[in-house]
């Protein structure tokens, strides 16, 4: 590892692959993304279906109507001019300051390696470091791929996003593009330096408890009735209140789909 990293503005840019149904998100996402990575290549491209976001730092890219996930990835790909992209979901929430620096000099690496996948989750998995890096290479033993935060040649990630497959398609998929090609695909090997942490913020269209309390330390409080964080026990009464709300949500998003989302704002405003 070079012992001073690359701190020039990178080639790449950040995408957030998202959807209008999970835009209630986008503020708590983007206030927490600019606070602990305050030095995020920009601008940083939102994938949606029709709704913005407006910070000036935020370019939206309206795909139009829902075609899952993958779908709705593949085309926002085509607007964004870069060859490689740096990929968070939208429900992960930052949670400390990232290493910048140490994060462009790993992408940097990456793609000199002309790498089509890398992860930089740091899964502390064994591996066998390529020279001069922290990287080990995917294996059939150690097939260390996913979609949470991840660096990609684009046409790669286009390549997985196979139209008709929703999220956890698209990452079997991914899972067995790289068993079959191994090559390419690299992961941070064990006692590499963390570079970004966050806080997984939704489970089964609900607000998970701990995201809550996170939010309620940062003095911020969702939209309960939007997305609602229900009793999370096994027991008759949660399962019961869950699958109401459930049928609640999706019948609220039907609505909308129907009605063209005219009842719900068309532009999302930042956190104050």
């Amino acid at each position: 590892m070079q012992s001073s990293p690359p701190t020039d503005s990178p080639s790449w840019r950040l995408v957030v692959p998202s959807c209008d149904a999970y835009n209630d998100a986008w503020p708590f996402f983007f206030h927490f993304l600019f606070r602990f990575w305050p030095e995020v290549p920009t601008p940083v491209y939102l994938i949606s279906n029709f709704t913005t976001f407006n910070d000036p730092r935020v370019q939206t890219i309206p795909v139009g109507e829902d075609r899952q996930w993958a779908a709705n990835v593949r085309l926002g790909l085509e607007q964004v001019p870069c060859d490689r992209v740096f990929v968070l979901l939208d429900d992960f929430f930052l949670n400390k300051p990232v290493d910048h620096a140490r994060l462009v000099q790993f992408c940097a690496q990456a793609t000199t390696l002309d790498a089509k996948y890398f992860g930089v989750d740091n899964l502390a998995k064994p591996g066998t470091p390529v020279p001069g890096t922290c990287f080990s290479q995917v294996t059939p033993e150690n097939n260390c791929v996913g979609l949470n935060a991840t660096f990609w040649r684009k046409s790669h990630l286009s390549n997985v996003c196979e139209p008709g497959l929703n999220i956890w398609a698209a990452e079997r998929r991914l899972k067995a593009l790289a068993l079959a090609e191994p090559a390419g695909n690299f992961y941070l090997g064990p006692g590499t330096p963390t570079v970004l942490t966050y806080v997984e913020s939704i489970k089964g269209l609900f607000w998970k408890p701990p995201t809550i309390e996170f939010l309620k330390q940062h003095g911020r409080r969702p939209d309960f009735w939007r997305r609602p964080c229900p009793p999370q026990g096994d027991d008759l009464f949660s399962k019961f209140f869950r699958s109401l709300q459930k049928q609640r949500m999706r019948m609220t998003s039907r609505f909308h789909s129907l009605t063209g989302a005219r009842f719900r704002p068309r532009v999302i405003e930042p956190l104050k």
